[in-house]
């Protein structure tokens, strides 16, 4: 038995998605679209995209199968059809000047990613640009869990394959990168110390030592030979630790790095343009 229609919709209720967060990591993406005619959101979801957009674009349109997702949308006074995203551009006579997909290739094969694109290329107006958003694959938690999680995900697509993908498919790469909205980082407890605690140099401990008498400097004088070299020896101590702790500042450095390097933005986008 295949899943519900309106699955999608259940997962999203699941795990408690947040519309605010949703809207505050598309916003980025307003700047490809501001000033276009007519905007068609494939996948529209809840419509947090569209929210934003109808500000900047003339008017706005979303195509979701999903039922669930389309009743949240049009309770929001969004213009929402119920319709898989490829029956729509076999059929429908709209010409936008602007398509917006998020979060829609990751649940299409690479055939049928291309099939969409080329009849984007159709609908879509002279001069007009698609923009595509899908899981990083370069971010650990999405490679090893998040993207796993979703019932209905199918691939994984970098950016040097969407970039294939639309230049094959007769589009102009005008933008392409991750969302810097969306960089939560690596978790906390992985981070190694920003800095390391400060301590004195060893030799501090052993304060300023002196013969207390002319008379007992006789007898002190082997116990100050020997303090004099253990001073000796702690200072160069001192000088290996010194040195070691920067060692190991450099390591816990380096460590972090590492780390903000395999969880960067959790979303990249490719921006094509169609020729005018």
């Amino acid at each position: 038995m295949p899943l519900d229609p309106d699955v999608e919709a259940q997962y999203y209720t699941s795990r408690n998605f947040d519309s605010g967060h949703a809207r505050d990591v598309r916003e980025h993406y307003l700047q490809y679209v501001q000033g276009r005619e007519f905007l068609v959101e494939l996948g529209c979801g809840r419509g947090e995209f569209l929210g934003l957009a109808k500000d900047v674009v003339g008017q706005v349109r979303g195509v979701d199968v999903d039922p669930q997702m389309v009743s949240s949308a049009s309770a929001a006074g969004l213009d929402v059809v119920t319709a898989d995203v490829r029956d729509y551009l076999a059929t429908t006579t709209d010409r936008p000047d602007a398509v917006f997909a998020a979060h829609l290739v990751e649940h299409l094969s690479v055939d049928t990613t291309y099939e969409l694109l080329q009849s984007i290329g159709r609908i879509l107006r002279p001069g007009g640009v698609v923009v595509l958003v899908t899981p990083n694959p370069a971010c650990l938690a999405m490679l090893t869990a998040d993207f796993w999680s979703d019932p209905t995900h199918v691939r994984l697509y970098t950016l040097e394959l969407l970039d294939f993908l639309l230049t094959a498919s007769g589009f102009a790469v005008v933008a392409r990168g991750g969302n810097p909205a969306d960089v939560p980082g690596p978790p906390p407890q992985l981070l190694a110390a920003d800095t390391l605690e400060p301590w004195g140099p060893l030799t501090e401990s052993l304060g300023s030592w002196t013969i207390p008498g002319e008379e007992k400097k006789d007898d002190l004088s082997k116990l100050s030979r020997e303090v004099a070299a253990l001073r000796h020896v702690l200072s160069a101590l001192d000088e290996r630790v010194f040195n070691l702790r920067h060692f190991a500042q450099h390591i816990g450095d380096r460590f972090n790095d590492a780390l903000h390097f395999l969880y960067p933005a959790n979303e990249i986008y490719v921006v094509g343009q169609k020729s005018a």
